[in-house]
């Protein structure tokens, strides 16, 4: 065989595997976006079940309740994310059976059952959100803002998630408008 034709059928061999590798590292990285988005359906789910809750407590009172236990909020144990719907009590998710504080407005993360996992509280959460979570105007003329914040990878980015009853003047992590009554996603732990 000439010489042409080895260093040919070299370099189609390197561009072939090289291909192949980025093939390769697409696929995985993609797999891995896949789990860490099926993590978030827990969050949005949460979020949209908390939803129903206050509009059912809304058309029955004409007001809206952060206080969980009130209208009935108890995610499932095995939460990768914590809740917040304002400053206050929360329950604390390290034991295999946690107490509900009296008035516990947030969860925290089952940091019993994934250990990995490190507890949040609402500090954690960026300060513009911060300042909207509970209730916010006066009744029957006021909203409930809720976040869901967890971490779905192993880096210091967390994942944030709000959904509101009324509009918020946040942006999603592709820069749209948060939409009242709709899971909105304000930083993206999978970005990167």
């Amino acid at each position: 065989m000439s010489s042409r034709r080895k260093w040919f059928f070299t370099v189609l061999g390197l561009l072939a595997c090289s291909c192949l590798g980025m093939v390769a590292i697409n696929t995985v990285r993609n797999f891995v976006r896949f789990g860490q988005r099926a993590k978030a359906a827990e969050c949005k789910s949460n979020l949209k079940a908390w939803y129903a809750l206050q509009r059912r407590h809304y058309q029955d009172t004409r007001t809206y309740e952060p206080v969980f236990a009130k209208v009935g909020f108890a995610p499932e144990r095995d939460n990768r994310y914590a809740y917040f719907a304002g400053r206050g009590p929360m329950e604390v998710r390290d034991q295999e059976r946690s107490e509900v504080p009296d008035g516990a407005v947030s969860i925290g993360v089952d940091t019993f059952r994934f250990t990995s996992l490190r507890p949040l509280d609402v500090e954690a959460l960026p300060p513009s959100l911060k300042a909207r979570l509970g209730v916010s105007g006066t009744c029957p003329a006021c909203a409930i803002t809720l976040a869901c914040v967890g971490n779905t990878d192993d880096d210091a980015t967390l994942d944030v998630w709000v959904l509101s009853t009324g509009p918020l003047d946040l942006h999603d992590v592709d820069g749209d408008p948060a939409e009242p009554g709709a899971p909105v996603q304000l930083v993206d732990d999978t970005r990167g």
